[in-house]
């Protein structure tokens, strides 16, 4: 049996969901490091047992998909926060060439992302200081992008420029000094690139104008000088542990999957998401690319539904009644199932959460089951990358029971939770309890409890298929908030009436 060592972007369950999905495959095992080794939120992994594991497992080791950030700063939120040295940076990723040097076989699938700039102020995964004046920080990045495309007058800038540098003041100079520290171990991981099979290059919360942006154009410019290839980049994060396992597994067979996207409403293949810097089009066949398939010319091994509405992207918290494209969707997808062919679904029409109406259709035309994936959570790179995988995944493996359960577990989190319950038991049940979003009582407590209670009668409502097949098993809090949840299901021993 074949082995893929996996280094995920941070311990929380969406990056394992590689995991999920390659479970069952019979062909390789996936190996994570142990779970004592991760880190907490803002507390870093203990990156030199992640890399004493690296250099364990890899010997041995036919590919490795790993994220950059978690070698060399512990973790996603602490990629935003360290003090590290540029020494004590370089020696962690100085572990890549030790590896290819104990295994020249081993195949290298790495990603690490230009760091975030959100436009919001919230500390929740940002320095402390982000809480007063993130919005300020963000504001004078896409001032000084649009100072150097000439979109605004060197008076106006002045101005603009005075009045955000009273309420940021020194902690620009701390953030920006860590976005240069940061890019700049972008830039000697791509100078390595050759030691890489893929090395992708996400923009996590990102937008057209600012920081991010201008990161992302000095990185072509240098690596551009560098003789090596670019890097693959597009909006993402937490997904693309799980397309490049897909990546992995479908050179691993030597194949490249064609897939046909259809979108719901062809306008909305312009539409540029939230948090996100390009049309939707643009990201979707840069994930497929990512994924190790290609867009198909006739024939396709996989197609791909893409649930988007003309108008523009909105919160889930701002959805509407389901857009008549998406219901007639809900035949096409029916129809493909019919003719035997593996359908995708990325359900992007809204942001940070699964339209119900849309799934509803398809489950009162076919069997939700009968689906290759199904993705609705986050951001819409979050949903596409997860669908693509396991698409991959069941093209390759088949509907297994590890596929059916992964695919449950899609239902009740991305359409049951994320779509429903959340914004439900935040504005009915914590006030009570003395809770808020960001606020819940530890991973298990209270608010878990009521979350499961909540998506219990909401699924059984919503789609009783799924809650006949599957029930709640574990629902915790993994950072001890409401926005995202671990969301386990098992199989009914016996199906009962729900």
């Amino acid at each position: 049996m074949k082995k893929i060592v996996f280094l995920p972007l941070d311990e929380r369950p969406c990056n394992r969901f590689a995991e999920r999905m390659s479970e069952g495959n019979g062909e390789f095992r996936l190996v994570l490091p142990p779970r004592e080794a991760m880190g907490d939120k803002k507390i870093p992994s203990d990156c030199e047992a992640l890399a004493a594991f690296l250099v364990a497992e890899c010997r041995d080791a036919d590919a490795l998909v790993i994220s950059l950030d978690q070698l060399l700063y512990g973790g996603i939120v602490p990629s935003r926060l360290h003090r590290l040295g540029r020494e004590t940076v370089a020696r962690r990723l100085a572990h890549i060439p030790e590896l290819v040097r104990e295994n020249n076989h081993l195949r290298i699938y790495a990603y690490q992302l230009v760091m975030r700039c959100p436009s919001y102020s919230s500390s929740d995964e940002e320095p402390d200081y982000y809480e007063r004046c993130g919005r300020e920080i963000f504001l004078t990045g896409r001032l000084e992008h649009e100072r150097l495309i000439e979109a605004v007058t060197e008076e106006e800038y002045r101005r603009r420029r005075a009045e955000l540098d009273r309420v940021t003041g020194a902690d620009l100079d701390d953030f920006l000094l860590r976005r240069r520290k940061n890019l700049d171990m972008v830039l000697e991981a791509a100078r390595m690139s050759r030691l890489f099979d893929l090395f992708v290059v996400p923009q996590d919360d990102s937008a057209p104008l600012g920081y991010t942006a201008l990161d992302r154009e000095r990185l072509f410019c240098e690596v551009s000088k560098m003789g090596v290839p670019q890097p693959l980049n597009y909006p993402g994060a937490d997904e693309v542990g799980s397309v490049l396992l897909a990546r992995a597994v479908n050179d691993m067979k030597g194949v490249r999957p064609s897939v046909r996207v259809k979108y719901a409403c062809e306008a909305g293949k312009g539409t540029v998401p939230l948090y996100e810097d390009r049309p939707l089009a643009e990201t979707v066949l840069s994930q497929i690319k990512a994924a190790g398939c290609v867009p198909a010319r006739g024939e396709a091994d996989i197609t791909l539904f893409v649930n988007v509405t003309e108008g523009g992207m909105k919160d889930i918290g701002e959805r509407t009644a389901t857009h008549p494209r998406s219901v007639a969707m809900a035949d096409e997808i029916a129809a493909e199932i019919g003719r035997g062919g593996v359908a995708a679904v990325a359900d992007v029409a809204y942001c940070n959460g699964g339209d119900a109406g849309f799934v509803r259709a398809i489950a009162d035309r076919t069997s939700l089951f009968r689906l290759a994936s199904y993705a609705g959570w986050n951001t819409s790179s979050n949903s596409l990358g997860t669908a693509i995988a396991q698409a991959v995944m069941c093209l390759h493996y088949g509907k297994n029971e590890a596929h059916d359960q992964f695919l449950a577990e899609r239902f009740y989190e991305d359409v049951g939770y994320c779509g429903y319950v959340r914004g439900h038991v935040c504005e009915t049940v914590l006030p009570a309890l003395g809770l808020d979003y960001f606020h819940a009582d530890g991973r298990e407590g209270r608010a878990a409890a009521a979350v499961k209670k909540e998506l219990e009668a909401y699924i059984g409502e919503l789609l009783p298929e799924v809650a006949r097949e599957y029930e709640l098993e574990r629902c915790t809090l993994p950072w001890r908030r409401m926005f995202e949840a671990e969301i386990r299901v098992k199989k009914r021993e016996e199906k009962e009436e729900v």
